[in-house]
């Protein structure tokens, strides 16, 4: 009597559909087993990624930091060259009382120091790529070779020709060395020419 059920249910359409329907309806979702085996492998990969990142992002900070001065002292250029006037980045600099490890302005009385009142073209800290910092083995223990201005802080300027200046109106030049928490070292150069590279 059971076989012949079944046989009029597998030709009967509306029975075979029911069947097929109630199939369905058991396979839907995941079961917990396959939740947990899922969670285990998404943590095990995390175990193995989080030592990689965290060596990896230091070196990236560290990139960071130097093409951003990079790409501020070629700012600092064009803007010189476009304007036809003198354009200071000054390290260490203080403008309305925020201390800027570096400040790019307008240097509108050409003494490559910042005036109140000349218009801050960039302002950057180094907190922003934590871990970084000029390297104090450099440069004097400072990180920085350029010279220093009448109040004492390492500047370069641009002139409206696209050399470099230094405070007492020669051609200025220097390298800013940077230092992560890997000890992993950067420096951005600053030719009499006016060329920049990072080595």
């Amino acid at each position: 009597m059971g076989i012949a059920c079944i046989c009029l249910m597998i030709r009967c359409p509306i029975m075979s559909k029911a069947l097929e329907e109630m199939h369905e309806a058991d396979q839907k979702g995941f079961t917990l087993v396959e939740v947990v085996v899922t969670i285990a492998i998404i943590a095990i990969l995390a175990a193995v990624a989080t030592p990689v990142i965290l060596r990896w992002l230091p070196d990236y900070r560290l990139r960071m930091a130097a093409r951003d001065l990079f790409s501020n002292m070629q700012l600092a250029k064009m803007t010189a060259v476009k304007s036809n006037t003198n354009v200071a980045v000054v390290f260490n600099q203080a403008v309305g009382g925020t201390v800027f490890d570096y400040a790019v302005f307008v240097d509108s009385n050409n003494n490559v120091e910042y005036d109140a009142g000349e218009l801050l073209v960039a302002g950057v800290r180094l907190s922003n790529y934590q871990g970084v910092q000029f390297d104090p083995a450099q440069g004097g223990g400072n990180g920085l070779t350029f010279t220093n201005n009448d109040d004492g802080l390492p500047a370069i300027a641009f002139r409206g020709n696209g050399l470099t200046r230094n405070n007492a109106g020669g051609f200025g030049a220097g390298t800013a060395f940077f230092s992560n928490t890997n000890a992993r070292t950067l420096s951005v150069v600053v030719t009499a020419a006016g060329n920049i590279r990072i080595n």
